[in-house]
C-alpha cells in the first residue's frame, strides 16, 4: 500500500471517529448525567467517554499493540469496578467500543467474536447482583442493555470496516488499471518501433541487394540506391526519436509514394487508384496498415502487380505472388486490428488464388442534430 493510501485511511478513520463523536457523544453524556448518582460520578463517567474517543481517534492496533492491549485492559476494569459497585450502567460503553474496533483486525468468525464480546461484556454486568438485588429493572440496566449494546455497537463498526474493504479493493482495482495501462503502452510502442525497424531492415536488405547487383553494370545507378538507403537510415533515426518523444506521425501521400518507390525496386508493377482522399482523422491509421502491408509483401510475396485503391472511408491493397497455403500469421496486421478496431473501424486480411488483400474501412460518422440526437 502507498503512502498516500496509508494517509488516506488514516484520515478515514479520524473522519469516522468525528462523526461518531458528533453522534453519539452528546447523547451518551446526557444519558451519563441523568443515570449518575453523584456530579462526581458523572463527570469521571465522561471524561472517561472522551478519552475513549480520543484514543479511538489515533488507535492502530497492528502498531501499537501493547497501548492497545493496556487500553482495552483499562477500559474493562472500568466497567467491572463500576458493576461491582453499583455505579453507572453505562461504563460499558468504552469496552464495547474499543472491542468493536479490535475485532475487524481478527480473521474469520467475525459473528462469534461479536456475540462473545456481547456475552462477556453481559457477564460483568452481573457483577452488579453480588451486593444488589436482582430485579427486571436492574437485569435490563447492567446486563441485556450493556450486552445488546455491545453488539450493535461491534456490528456497526464491522460494517463500517466492511467499507474500508471496499475502499481497498478499488484501489486495487485502480492499481490494476494503471498497471494494464502501462503495459498497453509498451505493447504500442514496441509495436510502433517494430514497424519502423522491420519496414527500414527490409528497405535496407531490398536495396543493398538490387545495389549489388548493379555495381558492375549500372554504378551510378548502385549509388543512387545506396544514397538511398543512407536517406532512409536516417529517416528511420528521426522517426525513432520522435517515437522516443511520442512525435511520431505519419503522412499517408509520403507512405503512398514511398510503397511506390519500393515495390517498383522489387519489380512489381504498381497502380494506384484515388478514389477520393481519406477523412480527417484516420489518415494516418491508413498510412500505417500501408507501410505494415508493404512490409509484407516485401516479407512473404514475390509480387509481380501490386494494386492500391485509397477512398474517403479506407485503403485496399491486393497483390499477386502470395504462396500458396493457409493464411500465414501476421503479427504486425493482428496488433493493427485492434488499433483499427479501438478507433471504429475493421481491418480484414484475405488470401486465395494467390492474391493477398488487406483492407482498412472506416464507417461513415453518423451525423448529430443541433439537439444531440443521431439523424436516421
Amino acid at each position: 500500500m502507498s503512502s498516500t493510501s496509508i494517509a488516506a485511511r488514516r484520515r478515514l478513520h479520524r473522519a469516522t471517529v468525528l462523526t461518531t463523536v458528533v453522534a453519539i457523544a452528546p447523547v451518551t453524556l446526557a444519558i451519563a448525567a441523568m443515570t449518575s448518582q453523584s456530579w462526581q460520578e458523572g463527570l469521571g463517567f465522561s471524561v472517561g467517554i472522551m478519552v475513549t474517543f480520543l484514543v479511538l481517534l489515533e488507535f492502530e492496533p497492528a502498531r501499537h499493540p501493547r497501548s492497545t492491549a493496556l487500553a482495552v485492559a483499562f477500559s474493562f476494569a472500568i466497567w467491572v469496578i463500576c458493576a461491582l459497585l453499583a455505579l453507572n450502567p453505562l461504563a460499558f460503553f468504552g469496552a464495547a467500543i474499543l472491542s468493536g474496533v479490535l475485532i475487524p483486525q481478527l480473521r474469520g468468525r467475525h459473528l462469534f467474536w461479536i456475540i462473545g464480546v456481547g456475552a462477556l461484556i453481559a457477564a460483568i454486568g452481573g457483577l452488579y447482583f453480588v451486593t444488589e438485588p436482582v430485579t427486571w429493572v436492574n437485569v435490563v440496566r447492567f446486563v441485556v442493555m450493556p450486552g445488546g449494546l455491545s453488539v450493535f455497537v461491534a456490528a456497526v463498526i464491522l460494517m463500517i470496516q466492511g467499507y474500508w474493504g471496499i475502499i481497498d479493493d478499488l484501489e486495487i482495482a485502480q492499481e490494476a488499471e494503471a498497471e494494464l495501462g502501462i503495459m498497453r503502452e509498451r505493447m504500442r510502442f514496441a509495436s510502433d518501433l517494430h514497424d519502423i525497424q522491420g519496414h527500414t531492415l527490409h528497405v535496407v536488405n531490398l536495396k543493398v541487394a538490387l545495389a549489388e547487383e548493379l555495381l558492375h553494370r549500372e554504378p551510378e545507378r548502385a549509388m543512387t540506391e545506396l544514397r538511398e538507403v543512407y536517406a532512409q537510415v536516417e529517416e528511420t533515426i528521426r522517426e525513432t526519436k520522435n517515437l522516443a518523444y511520442a512525435q511520431r506521425k505519419l503522412n499517408l501521400r509520403a507512405e503512398l509514394e514511398n510503397a511506390r518507390n519500393l515495390l517498383d525496386a522489387a519489380g512489381a508493377t504498381v497502380r494506384i487508384t484515388r478514389e477520393g482522399e481519406a477523412r480527417a482523422g484516420i489518415g494516418e491509421l491508413l498510412g500505417q496498415v500501408l507501410r505494415e502491408a508493404t512490409t509484407n509483401i516485401l516479407r512473404h510475396a514475390q509480387p509481380t502487380r501490386v494494386a492500391i485503391t485509397l477512398s474517403e472511408a479506407g485503403i485496399e491493397i491486393v497483390n499477386d505472388g502470395a504462396p500458396d497455403g493457409a493464411l500465414p500469421a501476421l503479427r504486425g496486421l493482428e496488433t493493427l486490428r485492434a488499433r483499427v478496431a479501438s478507433e471504429g473501424g475493421s481491418l480484414a486480411v484475405a488470401q486465395s488464388l494467390g492474391e493477398f488483400r488487406t483492407a482498412a474501412h472506416f464507417p461513415a460518422p453518423v451525423p448529430v442534430e443541433p439537439s444531440g440526437r443521431r439523424v436516421s
